[in-house]
């Protein structure tokens, strides 16, 4: 049977088995698989059994470790490709930078995020203008509807994490002060988000830490990044951090005990909730 009349469910067994006949011509267990990618031994054998499809980042992963040859990868890839889930961020794919797509896929399998935001307020708690003021300034030549559609976007995104009914993400974000001081698309704009960061602060599952310029010198002076853990305890997590030359995922131990480590030394120098709350207060009346 051809690829091409195979359902998604149909595509996804055989990605699967594809997959595992290259990890056994490898020589290799799924314990050494699983670990060669950071990813757990039951997130390896759903994949092989057809039961998850392997985000972007995992088929390159595993393909690699496979030793696979730049015609299997690519068959792989392309295979990948054709299997849709339906996930909610499908209808936006037009305008979605595909740089992005990776990190939603993740971000929607996420059970908390930590972040740090250093420049900007970061894209979960923005305001519709504050989000549109972004997306203007990052993409000065882009057309008004890509911006519509990109601000509808990032709209559903809050959405689906933090707003859902069941098993909503648990948010735990610290903003520089920097983030706050810059008066994205206006005063009057800055001063909506600033509002609604008070809005977003009465959600259970969103807590929001205000880092004042007087606390000096921090560990993440050179730009913001976030942690994603996942549900299931022996999934591990992974550190995003995204630049204009990139974005990069990092899995290994060593790098999650230092992002853990700069996050929980951030969240220590940060002002807590009842602080957090004041400081803004204090800032809008200042405006």
């Amino acid at each position: 049977m051809s690829t091409t009349s195979r359902g998604s469910a149909g595509k996804r067994r055989l990605l699967g088995e594809q997959l595992r006949a290259l990890r056994e011509s490898s020589g290799m267990t799924i314990v050494q698989a699983g670990a060669g990618i950071g990813r757990s031994n039951p997130t390896i054998s759903r994949i092989e059994n057809g039961k998850r499809t392997p985000l972007l980042i995992e088929l390159k992963a595993l393909a690699d470790l496979y030793g696979a040859d730049e015609e299997t990868t690519a068959a792989l890839l392309k295979l990948l490709s054709e299997i849709r889930d339906d996930g909610w961020w499908d209808a936006y794919k037009d305008v979605m930078p595909a740089s992005l797509v990776n990190y939603v896929e993740l971000e929607a399998e996420a059970a908390s995020l930590k972040v740090f935001a250093l420049a900007a307020v970061h894209s979960l708690l923005r305001t519709e203008d504050y989000l549109r003021a972004v997306l203007r300034a990052t993409s000065p030549n882009a057309p008004a509807k890509e911006i519509d559609r990109l601000t509808a976007f990032h709209l559903e995104r809050q959405r689906q994490c933090l707003l859902k009914a069941e098993n909503p993400v648990e948010l735990i974000a610290v903003l520089d002060e920097a983030s706050l001081r810059r008066e994205v698309g206006g005063r009057a704009v800055l001063r909506g988000q600033m509002e609604h960061l008070l809005n977003c602060m009465d959600n259970p599952n969103v807590t929001v830490q205000i880092l004042p310029y007087d606390k000096g010198a921090h560990g993440a002076l050179s730009g913001s990044f976030t942690i994603l853990d996942f549900h299931d305890p022996s999934e591990p997590s992974v550190a995003y951090v995204g630049s204009p030359g990139g974005n990069l995922y990092l899995q290994k131990s060593p790098d999650m005990r230092r992002f853990d480590k700069t996050h929980a030394a951030l969240r220590g120098s940060a002002l807590d909730g009842p602080e957090s709350e004041r400081w803004l207060r204090n800032a809008i009346k200042e405006m």
